[in-house]
Order: structure tokens, then C-alpha cells, then sequence
């Protein structure tokens, strides 16, 4: 039994090739076509020899035997990061895909809607994202498609074709949704779906107030590829009334948090390792910072490792991001620390605005202690993101440079 490694940049083929030797039993990588040179060189280091690779002429370096044990069969490696020539594979067998699927279908059921998950790709299907719609399909009988995620103005929405029986979900990205709810027929067009799954990276305040003002029926999620995608959910209800935004843990999901506020999460969709042989420990120490009610849902205020140091001083870039946007001058932010001969890092922002409001986000962040205030900004029509919809860290920090 040799292991296949699928590269291929059309979506619809990419997910058509994984899924086939998923189904024959192999082990499967999931590829990004797009890796830089660094990436690539990098996959190929880890993708063991004897690998299948399909859709590029990479070649498999690795070390290991391409005869693969039995216990290894539907084991699928989903790539996490990816930048700077760091590239790692989550590990997950059929059982914590399942797991997965089946937490999800069980949350949506206990709010009346119905077992069967009809998906839509429209993300990426090297990515988590992209990939778990056609899992959730298969095991619940239900019916899958891969759309143009794109979602360009100049083109006609898609075609969905999903059966009316049954749950409709979509999973996308907010850069996404702020695209569909920009286009005169983008509501309509959503409200075709049952479910939309919100995901990917911090919803900004305009987007909010656009799903509470059209009482759309968006579910924000938390999760990770190292969980299979979503684990926790915030319903639509809580958004429109202008709750806090808390996810609720998926049935079998339980969040801690340590000493220092970082989430762990325990799950029977937690992934078996990082490839080739880094064990996950259990419960995952998640990275992300944030804070466990006594209910059991979770709230998430940041990345943990995003912290940075200025001339001794810690700076959390989440809270200085909170303060530029709640100045209402800007549609979205992004924080990052900039390396400097004389502080070791800089606070520099990237923001969706003009260049006019520079005075006014200056004086709103006076509320900051002087070390969190951003020194030099970089203002942008759109925030650039990478193909998962992500905000590009890389992109942004040229531009703040």
C-alpha cells in the first residue's frame, strides 16, 4: 500500500482525486498547488518516498517505507501554515473525521434540522475548510458540490443545485461573505442555504452588524484543522441580538483553559499528530487565547503568540485592533510587530480605510499605553488575504514596512 499526494489546482479535481484514494483505502496528503519554492521544497522532504503524487512534478524525498501498515488506511494528512518554507500535516484517520461530521450534524439536529448535510466546496479543498463539506455529504447521505468561491462581481452567482430535503450548509471565509452582502443579489442568493458556516479568522464589527441587521442565518465558528474544522458554534439568535460572541462546544467537545488563558480542547475529532511523528497531546493546547463560562462555551480574544515585544514592553495586538475598530473609521484591522534596530519590534497597523483618518485613529488610540500604540500605518481598499481567506500576515507586513 503506497500513500497518494494530490497537488492539483482545479478544486473540483483536487477533492475528486483525494476522495478516490480515500475511498480505496490509501493514505492521502492534501497538497497546496500554490506553495512557494520554500513549501514545496519542504513537502517533498517530508512526503515519504514511493508516494503517488498527483498534479505536480514534485518529487517525494522522505524518509520511510511507501509500504504503508494496514492501521494506516484512510488516514488523510491536511497541511496547517504553510509560510516561510514551514509546512506541517495534520494527521486524521476516517474516525476523527467522523467524529467530526458527525458533532456537527448532532449540534445542527438538536435545533430541528434535519441529518442529512448537503455541502458546498467553495474554499480551498487543501484546506480544512474546503474538505470537510464533501466528509460531512458522504457520511450523512447527503449531496455535495464545489463552487467558484471567487464570487467576482463581474460574474453571475452560481448555480447551487442541492436538494431541498435535507440541511443546505455553506462554509465561508468573512472575506467571502463581505462579497456576497456587497452584491445586489448576494442575500437572496444565501438565504438558498439552511446554514452558513463562518469561520476562518475574526469576523470584523461591519460584517456583524450586516448578519444582525439582515437576521441571516449565520453560525460563527471556532475551530482548526488539528479538530477537523468547526468544534464550537455561535447560533445566529445570539448574533442578531447583539450578544457576545461565544461558541457553544459541539456534542463530545470540552474547552479549558491554562494559567495563562490558552485554550485546550478535547475531542474525539482531535487529529492522531502532526506528520510524520509528532503526537498531538490530549486535550490540544489550542494557542488561542481566550476564556471558558461556566456553561462550557468559549470566547476567543486572540493568537497567544501573537504578542509583541517593544523595547521590553508587551503589546497584545488584538486589543489595539479592537481600538482602531471601534473608532467606526475603519472596516477592518490588522496588528503585527515589525522588527526594529532600536525597539526589537514596532506596532505598525494595516487598515481598510483612507489615508484621511490617520489623525483620528492616532488620537483614538491615545486610550493605549504608549508602547501599543501603532507608529506607522499602512491603508488599503482591501485587506489582502491568502487562499484560505485569511488575512496575508506576509502581504501586509511589506506594506507596513
Amino acid at each position: 500500500m503506497s500513500a497518494v499526494a494530490v497537488f492539483h489546482a482545479d478544486h473540483a479535481e483536487h477533492l475528486r482525486e483525494a476522495l478516490r484514494a480515500h475511498d480505496a483505502g490509501l493514505p492521502v496528503f492534501l497538497g497546496n498547488p500554490h506553495w512557494a519554492d520554500a513549501e514545496r521544497t519542504e513537502a517533498g522532504r517530508q512526503l515519504p518516498k514511493g508516494t503517488r503524487i498527483l498534479g505536480t512534478t514534485l518529487e517525494a524525498r522522505g524518509l520511510g517505507t511507501c509500504d504503508w501498515p494496514l492501521n494506516w488506511r484512510g488516514r488523510v494528512m491536511i497541511p496547517t501554515g504553510g509560510t516561510g518554507g514551514k509546512v506541517k500535516f495534520i494527521i486524521h484517520s476516517a474516525e476523527t473525521l467522523r467524529a467530526a461530521a458527525f458533532a456537527l450534524r448532532d449540534a445542527l439536529v438538536a435545533r430541528g434540522h434535519s441529518p442529512v448535510l448537503h455541502g458546498v466546496t467553495c474554499t480551498p479543498p487543501w484546506h480544512v475548510s474546503g474538505f470537510m463539506p464533501a466528509v460531512r455529504a458522504r457520511l450523512t447521505g447527503g449531496r455535495h458540490v464545489v463552487l467558484d468561491g471567487r464570487f467576482r462581481e463581474e460574474n453571475a452567482l452560481p448555480s447551487v443545485g442541492l436538494p431541498e430535503n435535507g440541511t443546505k450548509i455553506i462554509s465561508l471565509v468573512p472575506a467571502q461573505l463581505s462579497r456576497l452582502l456587497a452584491r445586489a443579489d448576494g442575500e437572496a442568493w444565501l438565504r438558498g442555504f439552511d446554514v452558513v458556516l463562518l469561520g476562518g479568522s475574526a469576523v470584523p464589527a461591519p460584517v456583524l452588524a450586516e448578519i444582525r441587521a439582515r437576521r441571516l442565518p449565520v453560525f460563527l465558528t471556532y475551530g482548526a484543522t488539528e479538530t477537523a474544522a468547526a468544534c464550537a458554534l455561535c447560533p445566529p439568535e445570539k448574533i442578531w441580538g447583539g450578544a457576545s460572541v461565544r461558541g457553544a462546544p459541539l456534542p463530545g467537545v470540552r474547552f479549558t483553559t491554562n494559567v495563562e488563558g490558552v485554550v485546550a480542547i478535547a475531542t474525539a475529532s482531535l487529529g492522531l499528530g502532526v506528520w510524520p511523528d509528532g503526537p498531538l497531546t490530549h486535550p490540544w493546547v489550542s494557542g488561542d487565547r481566550g476564556d471558558v463560562a461556566a456553561d462550557g462555551s468559549v470566547q476567543i480574544s486572540g493568537r497567544a503568540d501573537r504578542v509583541i515585544v517593544t523595547g521590553g514592553e508587551k503589546v497584545d495586538p488584538a486589543r489595539v485592533e479592537q481600538v482602531l475598530l471601534a473608532a467606526g473609521l475603519v472596516r477592518e484591522a490588522l496588528v503585527l510587530g515589525m522588527a526594529d534596530a532600536t525597539w526589537g519590534e514596532v506596532v505598525v497597523a494595516c487598515v481598510v480605510a483612507g489615508p484621511e483618518t490617520e489623525a483620528a485613529l492616532r488620537k483614538a488610540c491615545e486610550t493605549l499605553e504608549p508602547a501599543a500604540r501603532p507608529r506607522r500605518y499602512a491603508f488599503v481598499p482591501v485587506m489582502p488575504t491568502n487562499a484560505s481567506g485569511k488575512p496575508d500576515r506576509a502581504a501586509i507586513a511589506k506594506l507596513t514596512a
